[in-house]
């Protein structure tokens, strides 16, 4: 007997034992040689016998169980043995359950809170939690009240929680903080798909259990989601771990869980509560004023990626925080993530990426002289940072793999190859890091440009000699990751505090200076903070130098500064003019380097589209096609990127044809190499595709296409996936359009319900919903019903985005030709030729809505 069947052997016989208080028969079945009745099955059978003999009066022998001297009191069919903690509300012991024959937890309502209404919750939210079954969430056996005492018994968990420090200890790597989040967003998907909302996310009550599997625990102080919508608020969660909205007085929900997860997980990994509060009063001051807690990605050496998603866990606005498909998302996509991104390129380009970094290191070195010897010293350094620069540069030409290498493997190589290349030299080492942190921001990699800072600094600490060009170099690579990290108020703290130390030692136009100052630009007007950019870059960058005798390429991002100023004040043709000085300067300079090119030419193609030169910056885009190709390679993300950027002018510009083409060739390129870009993104591509198809007249291709995606789509995520929604919502319109009502009403009012339930009932695409089913019941005669919605969905839309939005501008079109269908009495012109004018502020005389609002009045006539 294998020692499997002899465990279900004498699971069978202590089962046999409390019902019989015998095992002679077991000892005759198991003696028979041709039974087919195994030990495991007959311990299964046995134990259902005894389950439906004990539910129905029977009593089970006393040789299992605790002994009677270890009970402290029975509640129901629960022998009570050990107390195991409590809280304000209830508390929770360590039983036995003579049904199930285990060990479980009892938690019990404390009788000193005469709280009806919260027993009768708790009961309920007990016995819907019973009904869910994950791994990752403790398994709810039953509810019940004896003996006047509500109480919910569960599996009892042996393990530490989350809120221990030996526990944070095991979690701060990437895979294991991965394996923590994508556990708790599945529990709590687990929970919110029950109807429930936990209302008391917080560390202690997060367990790990003797596997290793992280369990979400503790669900008396959750609420039934549809309970709290009739139910005053309640405050039954831990305050340190809850939602602003729910400190300040709403009741909790799925959305407050979003941000009680994100606050637990900032516990876990930071080591410190995301606000700190002594008590109630205070907490609440601090979330009526909008204090939010310092930025996960400052606070931890976490991995930067995980860090933004539990800040964004923690927006205070309820609509801001990722929702958990979204969240699961991008944790898959954070694992999956490969090492090297698939950027091929030629050693040209790689020579131009680090050519900065080259003169930088010459040109600061010399600066810094002011003994002969120094400069000897200096010189050596110098020349072994350009020979080890130069051997990377050259590997791909020797090993003929030229086209198969990318900037990125290029620059992880020689990272690798500092330290033993350059032994004894610490200096040339932190050079080379300095150089590889500058690379590695410029390819906006920023998680390797911080550990090459970090290097860098550790070895410059170690020197006999300071090294202060270096050292000021490190300062400003670590302000620029900031920046690309959207850490821009952090940026701008990090600007302003070098300018502060070197001022008194630097020259006012010295680089580094000029540099830092730049920063502080680019931070305010990526945070929408115009005035300040305007007064610094009138106070410090008036002057524009010579491309052919300037030193660096800061004259270009001079003029790309006050072209992105210029746009942001609606200045419109400034903005196209200060973008075509950037690019005639780069053109004219003889150091200039191809990616600075594309970003100028972005820039003006951005600026020449709001100035309403739409074909103009068609072309700038078809020129920056042959740049990515000749940089990344026609199959890279990059390339297709651009691609898609130029569909979308050209469907503005009208020319649905072109953009038809463009986006086939964008998804052909997909197909072919599908590393180039993420899941979502060529779901993005498609479902654009798809769009510009019905856009053009190829409707059957085109809901052919939809079709295939939203099955995809399903498959890869969910069926309340916002990207499939939105092309339920398109398939909908499509069918209303081809008078197919029939199909397009039920299909309509599935996808608003999934909207309302995912996004809520006054969200623009519910709103949005709701008049495709209007339309629909418009086509079907209903008039009554049809423009009862017609009516809701415009207010709503009018309410929540505004009323000159282009969604709010759909739903009056559509309005006004269901008007026309079913009313008796014509729809006055004046009507239409207002809304035509609305159309003609917000999107322009000659964009194809505008056409759709005067077609109403061609109707009307």
């Amino acid at each position: 007997m294998s020692r499997f069947e002899q465990r279900a052997s004498d699971r069978a016989r202590r089962i046999l034992q409390r019902l019989a208080e015998s095992t002679d028969s077991l000892d005759l079945v198991l003696d028979e040689s041709e039974s087919s009745l195994t030990a495991p099955k007959l311990a299964e059978r046995l134990h259902q016998i005894e389950q439906v003999f004990l539910l129905h009066g029977g009593e089970r022998s006393g040789a299992s169980g605790p002994d009677p001297d270890q009970i402290l009191f029975e509640w129901g069919h629960l022998q009570i043995v050990e107390k195991l903690g409590h809280g304000s509300f209830g508390e929770v012991y360590r039983a036995y359950d003579r049904i199930l024959d285990r060990q479980v937890a009892l938690k019990l309502l404390k009788t000193d809170h005469d709280r009806p209404f919260q027993s009768q919750l708790f009961l309920h939210e007990a016995r819907q939690l019973a009904m869910v079954r994950h791994r990752n969430v403790l398994a709810v056996h039953g509810a019940a009240v004896h003996e006047g005492r509500p109480g919910l018994w569960t599996d009892l968990i042996a393990g530490a929680t989350a809120h221990n420090d030996q526990q944070r200890e095991s979690v701060v790597q990437t895979d294991q903080a991965l394996e923590l989040i994508e556990s708790m967003a599945l529990a709590l998907q687990a929970v919110h798909s029950a109807g429930l909302v936990h209302g008391d996310i917080k560390p202690a009550n997060i367990m790990r259990d003797a596997s290793g599997v992280w369990i979400l625990m503790d669900f008396g102080a959750s609420l039934d989601h549809r309970s709290t919508q009739q139910a005053p608020p309640m405050t039954s969660g831990t305050p340190l771990y809850m939602a602003p909205e729910v400190v300040l007085g709403q009741p909790p929900s799925t959305e407050s869980d979003l941000y009680s997860l994100g606050a637990t997980l900032y516990r876990v990994l930071v080591g410190q509560a995301p606000i700190e509060a002594n008590d109630w009063s205070e907490l609440r001051a601090a979330h009526t004023s909008g204090q939010t807690a310092p930025s996960t990605t400052s606070a931890t050496k976490l991995d930067r990626r995980i860090a933004r998603l539990i800040d964004e866990l923690m927006s205070r606005l309820p609509e801001q925080r990722p929702r958990l498909d979204d969240a699961l998302n991008r944790v898959q996509s954070i694992r999956e993530a490969p090492q090297r991104r698939f950027r091929r390129v030629a050693v040209s380009s790689i020579a131009g990426l680090l050519i900065l970094g080259l003169t930088f290191t010459s040109i600061g070195f010399y600066q810094a002289n002011e003994a002969r010897i120094q400069a000897e010293r200096e010189q050596r350094n110098t020349s072994a940072v350009n020979d080890f620069l130069q051997r990377v540069l050259a590997t791909p030409s020797t090993t003929g793999r030229a086209r198969d290498l990318t900037v990125e493997d290029m620059l992880l190589r020689a990272a690798d190859d500092v330290e033993p290349y350059l032994q004894q030299q610490p200096a040339a080492q932190a050079v080379v890091h300095t150089v590889l942190a500058e690379s590695f921001n410029t390819l906006r990699r920023t998680d390797q440009a911080e550990a090459q800072i970090d290097f860098a600094r550790q070895l410059l600490a170690g020197l006999d000699e300071p090294m202060p060009a270096i050292e000021r170099g490190l300062e400003l690579q670590a302000v620029r990751t900031a920046e690309l990290d959207n850490r821009h108020e952090d940026s701008i703290a990090m600007a302003t505090r070098f300018i502060a130390s070197h001022r008194h030692e630097l020259d006012g136009d010295h680089p580094d200076l000029r540099w830092a100052e730049m920063y502080r630009v680019t931070n305010h007007l990526a945070l929408g903070q115009n005035e300040q950019a305007h007064q610094l870059l009138q106070a410090h960058f008036q002057h524009v130098p010579e491309p052919e005798t300037a030193d660096s390429h800061f004259g270009y991002e001079i003029l790309q500064a006050w072209a992105n100023l210029h746009r942001v004040q609606g200045r419109y043709e400034e903005s196209v003019q200060a973008a075509e000085r950037a690019l005639d300067w780069l053109d004219r300079y003889p150091l200039s380097r191809p990616i600075n090119r594309l970003s100028a030419l972005t820039n003006l193609a951005l600026n020449l589209t709001h100035s309403g030169q739409p074909e103009r910056a068609i072309e700038v885009l078809q020129d920056m096609l042959t740049i990515r190709e000749r940089m990344f390679g026609a199959g890279s993300g990059e390339y297709v990127g651009t691609l898609v950027n130029l569909s979308a002018m050209q469907y503005d510009a009208g020319r649905f044809n072109d953009a038809a083409a463009t986006l086939d060739s964008a998804r052909e390129r997909i197909l072919a190499h599908p590393e180039a870009v993420s899941a979502e993104y060529a779901f993005a591509v498609s479902t654009n595709l798809a769009n510009v198809l019905n856009a053009t007249g190829e409707q059957a291709r085109g809901e052919a296409l939809i079709r295939e995606l939203i099955v995809e789509g399903r498959q890869r995520w969910s069926t309340e996936k916002l990207d499939v929604l939105k092309l339920e919502y398109n398939l909908a319109e499509l069918l209303n359009q081809q008078g197919r009502y029939e199909e397009a009403y039920p299909l309509a009012t599935a996808t608003r319900a999934k909207k309302e339930r995912t996004l809520g009932a006054t969200h623009a695409f519910s709103f949005l919903s709701m008049d495709n089913m209007a339309v629909a019941l418009a086509g079907l005669g209903d008039s009554d019903q049809a423009l009862d919605l017609h009516e809701r969905a415009v207010s709503g839309l009018a309410e929540h985005v505004g009323p000159d939005h282009p969604f709010t501008l759909l739903a009056e079109r559509n309005q006004l030709a269901s008007l026309q269908r079913l009313s008796p009495d014509p729809i006055s012109q004046n009507r239409i030729q207002m809304l035509i004018q609305r159309h003609e502020i917000t999107l322009g005389a000659d964009h194809p809505d505008t056409e759709k609002a005067r077609a109403l009045m061609a109707e009307a006539r």
